[in-house]
């Protein structure tokens, strides 16, 4: 038999889906590792499925969305984000990552450079990979609230540099950037000549400042931004995202959507049409919850003594394990035998995370008080510990 892809075969498994896989073998495990909303998707929104099921709204729809889900997206981006757009700038997607896949697939030709953030979220790696693009990773500064660093940025353009990605609220570090921040992003870029890629999936999930989209002073089309009922609506597997963009890219993605799915899911897009367009009093709801749950998580590092990120948007904190001798992925796994307890190991989002864990605030005040102390109690032995264990080798084979 032939081999199979070396592209594909090059690209190393998500480290989170190894903890999640590995936190089976517990029944009592504490989730911590995954970003998953731990709420009901809202009854108004089941409501809608159902009753384009049942009325047989179940055929395909354009390769660009149905046009009034559409309408609803420019809706929401009017009030929530100050884009004033039409319906022929908006593309359905299958979640914010085929949104993320697909503006770069339109961006990047094999050998393209990308800056992509550092730590940032493992999958846009992944996708870039998948690509053949060349991945730059720019900085982000932890003691400047990790933002991007601008002065490194400068030394890393090149003439093969296409496209910078940004996210905020972000995954893994719940930074905000403020507005100065985002016009430094659109100005580098504009400087460079480079389309800017702003990932908003936690728009709506802010605790502290604001959340602002760059698009908002784009004349030029040069940026592309992603946005997904996932999180806001706890309708992560419903798997609906949109990108919003110059008619030029619009036209170009919703090209290539035919042979990558053809479309979304038909009875999914009139559930997220429900989500714009109805009560948004679930999401603030929600929001509530992870303000609170922050609130615990920052409460408990500080009293166990642990150094954590301060999130001020999404839901994730970074625990720095530094402290001791194992990498995040061995910490992680020998944490999760030892404790029961599932983290995300930092180096899923870039080398320079490898000092950290992530930990989701996807969880019950309870569960993450626990999870919390366990996580202590274990960084406080492995401290002391001389050497890495063999669990480490042992991890890096089972890959």
């Amino acid at each position: 038999m032939n081999a199979l892809s070396r592209r594909v075969c090059g690209i190393e498994r998500s480290p989170i889906r190894f903890i999640l896989d590995r936190a089976a073998r517990y029944a009592d495990a504490i989730h911590l590792e995954i970003g998953q909303p731990d709420f009901p998707t809202p009854p108004h929104v089941i409501e809608a499925a159902v009753h384009a099921a049942r009325h047989e709204y179940t055929g395909y729809t354009a390769n660009s969305g149905m046009y009034p889900l559409r309408e609803a997206m420019t809706v929401k981006l009017a009030r929530e984000n100050n884009l004033h757009v039409a319906p022929e700038n908006v593309m359905v997607t299958i979640g914010a990552m085929q949104a993320v896949f697909s503006s770069m697939t339109v961006l990047l030709d094999p050998g393209d450079q990308i800056l992509l953030p550092d730590p940032g979220y493992g999958n846009f790696n992944m996708g870039a990979e998948l690509l053949t693009a060349d991945i730059v990773s720019f900085p982000t500064l932890a003691d400047e609230g990790f933002v991007p660093d601008f002065q490194a940025l400068e030394t890393l353009v090149t003439e093969r540099t296409r496209a910078m990605l940004i996210n905020s609220p972000s995954n893994p570090t719940g930074a905000v950037y403020t507005p100065e921040v985002m016009r430094q992003c659109l100005d580098f870029c504009r400087r460079h000549d480079l389309y800017l890629i702003s990932d908003e999936t936690y728009d709506r999930m802010v605790f502290e400042g604001e959340h602002v989209s760059p698009a908002q002073w784009d004349d030029e089309g040069r940026v592309l931004s992603l946005f997904t009922v996932s999180k806001t609506y706890s309708m992560t597997g419903w798997r609906v995202g949109f990108v919003v963009a110059s008619e030029a890219i619009v036209a170009a993605m919703t090209k290539i959507q035919e042979p990558m799915v053809s479309c979304v899911n038909t009875v999914a897009q009139h559930a997220a049409m429900a989500a714009l367009l109805g009560s948004q009093d679930c999401v603030q709801q929600m929001l509530e919850h992870y303000r609170r749950r922050r609130d615990v998580a920052v409460a408990m590092t500080e009293e166990l003594g642990l150094s954590a990120s301060y999130p001020h948007g999404a839901f994730y904190m970074l625990v720095d394990i530094s402290d001791q001798p194992l990498d995040s992925l061995a910490f992680a796994c020998n944490l999760l035998d030892a404790e029961h307890v599932a983290v995300a190991p930092g180096i899923s989002f870039g080398q320079r995370c490898d000092r950290y864990v992530r930990i989701s605030l996807c969880a019950s005040e309870e569960a993450l008080s626990e999870g919390l102390t366990r996580l202590a109690r274990y960084l406080g032995r492995q401290s002391a510990a001389p050497a890495p264990s063999l669990e480490a080798e042992t991890v890096r084979a089972s890959q």
